[in-house]
């Protein structure tokens, strides 16, 4: 029997309850079982409201609080309470395909593989331009299903509990409001020699508020990316003042390239447009870590 924790970091948002609903609906493979573990990070212990509304559900949901209003904190809830051989993070505001359990533990096996990151879509409100849905720029493409990766996202994980616990890996609350607390842990997660893979058919889809539609939200998401990329990643690799001059005049030569040919298709086409501006923006935010800035909080 394989054993796996579904957790959620949650501050209760109504959500919850669709998170839940496609838990619920799961096709598991034969000899897995599952139970839900989420980590109430809300200030008022909103996520027992949200409880309150969901029908019988088919496995054990367990709570616990971190009401710290930091999503490190309570991640790291969930992997202190957790009780599986595998832990899989969902976020509150994505659901989940039917399928999607047992796709990543399919490729979890096929791969021997320590953790598996799936793709997340968003689903944009009624009323955003097609050219911005065309663009997708809240959708990363981490690659086809096998490629390895030195990063990851905790939004559509699975990942295998021994190694975490073998390392004490913990996700660190100083990034917990600013954002990069989940690439800084899965970059400890592959140094301790976990292998880290993607797949991309294991889907979840996210709803996109209205507040994030916006050119602003891009361009501080896309600098945020970036220079939390620069500090947690190429500050690690680097072996030479020299590999660092080159990595940042590397982002400066393509955030020129990629701003400049934006501005020359922004009159003709807006979306090609908005994913050349979304490279040139997180290439310029590696630039910022040149400056030591503290990456900004992001709603």
């Amino acid at each position: 029997m394989t054993a796996i924790t579904i957790a959620i970091a949650s501050s209760g948002r109504p959500s919850l309850a669709r998170c839940l609903a496609s838990i619920a609906a799961l096709e598991l493979p034969l000899g897995v079982a599952i139970n839900v573990l989420i980590a109430d990070d809300s200030p008022d212990g909103q996520v027992a409201s949200v409880l309150c509304s969901v029908p019988h559900f088919p496995c054990k949901i367990t709570t616990v609080v971190s009401a710290a209003h930091n999503v490190a904190i309570a991640r790291n809830a969930c992997l202190a309470a957790a009780t599986g051989d595998l832990i899989a993070f969902i976020d509150d505001d994505e659901w989940a395909e039917p399928q999607w359990l047992a796709r990543m533990l399919a490729a979890l096996t096929e791969f021997n593989a320590d953790c598996v990151f799936g793709p997340v879509h968003p689903t944009y409100p009624t009323q955003t331009p097609d050219w911005i849905v065309r663009a997708n720029p809240l959708h990363v493409n981490w690659g086809a299903r096998g490629t390895r990766v030195s990063v990851g996202r905790g939004g559509n994980t699975l990942m295998k509990r021994a190694l975490v616990d073998a390392h004490a890996l913990r996700f660190d609350p100083a990034l917990g409001r600013t954002g990069g607390e989940d690439t800084s842990f899965f970059h400890a997660f592959g140094s301790a020699g976990g292998v880290m893979v993607v797949t991309d058919d294991a889907m979840v889809h996210e709803d996109v508020p209205p507040s994030r539609v916006t050119v602003s939200y891009f361009r501080h998401r896309a600098l945020r990316t970036g220079q939390i990329y620069a500090r947690f990643i190429v500050g690690h690799i680097a072996q030479s003042r020299l590999a660092k001059a080159r990595f940042y005049a590397g982002a400066l030569l393509k955030a020129s390239i990629a701003l400049g040919a934006g501005a020359f298709l922004y009159p003709i086409d807006r979306a090609r447009w908005l994913k050349l501006a979304m490279r040139g923006w997180m290439n310029a935010g590696k630039l910022r870590e040149l400056l030591r800035l503290k990456p900004s909080h992001m709603s």
